[in-house]
């Protein structure tokens, strides 16, 4: 391996993925001059205000304000980070990314990807063999067919103790294979399958690599009926969810996910027509998992088995839901079903009307669902467990929500409810008050997303000051300047020669401006990326300034120096229009001595504006 950075490999996946195309595989792209447009896959129009720039590599929505480059555009779209998205451009392009940078583990991590992706293929390949006669005729007669096999990697694994081993033993090392879950060691020091005689599922990753499996028997009587890879350093089974790699698109476009129990559940509901469902991986769903489902601004529909288990589990499942700050509803499905039997026996159609059916977590919680073999909770019981739930949700306009669902819910005045949350969330101040405000109080600052149209508060950029969480709405002049600041060299020595950071009222952009300036007073490629990578508002004023056509040094000039003028002459008629205040104060007062003075300065500053091109203040 030479001696690559992980930088240097970076900007060579960057070089290797063309935006548009990347871009014109999700979103359909029309040429329009030297960009081209398309409607905005991150919200709902009807005109295109998608830009794609080629010759800049960067992309902008001038409808929601969202941009930037290739690799926030896989962020965005399929929700993943920044090195999952590097990973799968790197893939598709074929470039290996260095181990040094990643960590000493980066390596084996890569091993064991391997050891999985072979083999799933072997086990795929073994159900089409004759060997895979009685998996596919079990497939068969739950009514899945090819299809859908193939849409999910479904696989076989032989009943044989060693067929997965006899044939990777000649790719890859037992050691590897056992690492990877795959094998297990006896005690005379030799290996043998682990997932023998079992219909196999692979479990993605967000990069789409195969992390790890789950195994299901097809033997009536064999136990137990699921087996699933062991922890991995490429496989935890609290940190990936069943099908979302082929979920992400349905999800962003409906807005909804529905979270099942089983691998089967999952194949099911898409088959049904419902390609947005995901699935834990043999465990009760983790704050990790529910993380991860949050990235994608959904409502989450929970349908876990209709007996006693899958209620408790939807139960548990709420806590770490609604710590993600996400909207919940369950789908309490008949006793003994689970979304795989029932769409089997009834239907697609019954299922969609049986979803209507769905409520929040105070109807879910007030149901007689609740009601478990051999317990029955309290109604005060339910109730405190409402308060619970409602104690982890930061949202102050989703806890006022919910206060007002659980009144109806469980028949309590709101007030009552309120004062079970202050006294469980002791150590913050609730005020009271009546139904009309929310009277829950605020939750603790959250980061403010920044766009082109706003900064975030410096707590949220990790000042150590409270400040208020609002953003600062930045004025549309200073954010172009700023913005070409960020790309033009002559606008950069404009601003300079005229008092720097100090041409900007806003602080944020002031900051921005300091940091760029100690930088380089040249935009280097290189350059922009570093504080792009850094300061989410430099990203998005280069991602908004980058659709714009490219100038020379005296246009760029020019056009610093008419914003420059612009925001001169709007501050001249701010401090007149003080003035002017000022003045009026002074003559009700009958003060004559600051009268003069203030007449004198509002007469200096209208003969300055006169100066000016623009049209004077009388």
């Amino acid at each position: 391996m030479t001696a690559r950075s992980a930088e240097e490999a970076k900007e060579e996946v960057r070089a290797a993925s063309d935006i548009v195309q990347i871009v014109g595989e999700r979103v359909p792209l029309r040429r329009m001059g030297r960009a081209w447009k398309g409607l905005c896959p991150f919200h709902s129009e009807k005109t295109p205000s998608f830009t794609v720039n080629s010759e800049r590599q960067m992309w902008h929505c001038f409808g929601c304000n969202k941009g930037g480059d290739v690799f926030s555009f896989l962020m965005e779209i399929d929700k993943v980070t920044f090195p999952e998205a590097l990973a799968v451009l790197a893939e598709r392009a074929g470039i290996e990314l260095p181990t040094s940078g990643r960590g000493a583990g980066d390596g084996k991590r890569d091993r064991l990807y391997q050891a999985n992706a072979l083999a799933n293929d072997f086990f795929r390949a073994s159900l089409r063999e004759p060997g895979g006669a009685k998996a596919r005729a079990y497939l068969a007669g739950r009514g899945f067919d090819d299809a859908i096999l193939d849409r999910f990697q479904v696989g076989w694994a032989p009943e044989g103790w060693d067929s997965l081993s006899a044939a990777l033993g000649k790719l890859l090392p037992p050691t590897v294979l056992e690492e990877a879950g795959l094998l297990l060691r006896r005690e005379n020091g030799t290996h043998y399958d682990r997932f023998r005689g079992r219909v196999t599922f692979p479990i993605e990753a967000a990069a789409g690599r195969v992390a790890g499996f789950g195994a299901r028997s097809i033997a009536q009587e064999e136990s137990p009926k699921y087996i699933n890879s062991p922890e991995s350093p490429v496989y935890r089974k609290g940190g990936l969810l069943f099908g979302l790699p082929l979920a992400r698109a349905e999800i962003r476009d409906r807005k909804r996910i529905i979270v099942a129990e089983g691998y089967l559940d999952v194949m099911r509901l898409r088959a049904a027509g419902y390609p947005n469902a995901v699935s834990t991986c043999g465990t009760a769903l983790t704050t990790e998992q529910a993380r991860a489902l949050s990235r994608f601004e959904a409502e989450v529909l929970l349908v876990y088995d209709g007996d006693d288990a899958g209620v408790r589990a939807a139960d548990r499942a709420l806590d770490s839901l609604l710590i993600a700050g996400l909207q919940v509803r369950v789908l309490i499905l008949p006793d003994g079903e689970d979304p795989d039997s029932f769409i089997a026996k009834r239907g697609a159609a019954a299922f969609e009307d049986l979803q209507k059916t769905a409520g929040d977590v105070a109807a879910f919680l007030a149901s007689a669902a609740l009601a478990g073999e051999g317990q029955n909770p309290s109604p005060e019981a339910r109730v405190k467990r409402y308060v619970e739930l409602l104690a982890k949700v930061d949202d102050p306009i989703r806890r006022r929500l919910m206060l007002r669902r659980g009144s109806a819910a469980f028949g309590i005045e709101e007030e009552v409810l309120l004062e079970a949350l202050s006294k469980r969330r002791g150590s913050r101040r609730f005020s009271g008050g009546g139904r009309g405000s929310d009277s829950v109080g605020a939750s603790q600052p959250r980061p403010v997303a920044s766009g082109p149209g706003s900064a975030p508060s410096a707590t949220a950029r990790g000042g150590s000051q409270t400040v208020d969480e609002r953003p600062e709405v930045l004025d549309p002049i200073e954010k172009e300047l700023a913005a070409r600041c960020l790309t033009e060299e002559g606008a950069v020595a404009e601003v300079v020669a005229n008092g720097g950071v100090n041409c900007f009222h806003s602080t944020a952009l002031q900051a921005l401006l300091r940091s760029w300036l100690q930088m380089a007073r040249a935009p280097l490629p290189e350059e922009i990326r570093a504080l792009t990578d850094l300061e989410p508002l430099a990203r998005a004023l280069l991602a908004e300034h980058s659709v714009e056509e490219g100038r020379t040094d005296e246009m760029s000039r020019r056009g610093a120096q008419e914003l420059l003028a612009r925001l001169g002459e709007r501050r001249l008629r701010a401090s007149i229009h003080e003035l002017d205040q000022a003045i009026r104060q002074a003559e009700r007062a009958h003060d004559s001595g600051s009268l003069d003075r203030l007449v004198a300065e509002r007469r200096d500053l209208a003969s300055k504006l006169h100066g000016s091109s623009h049209p004077a203040v009388s």
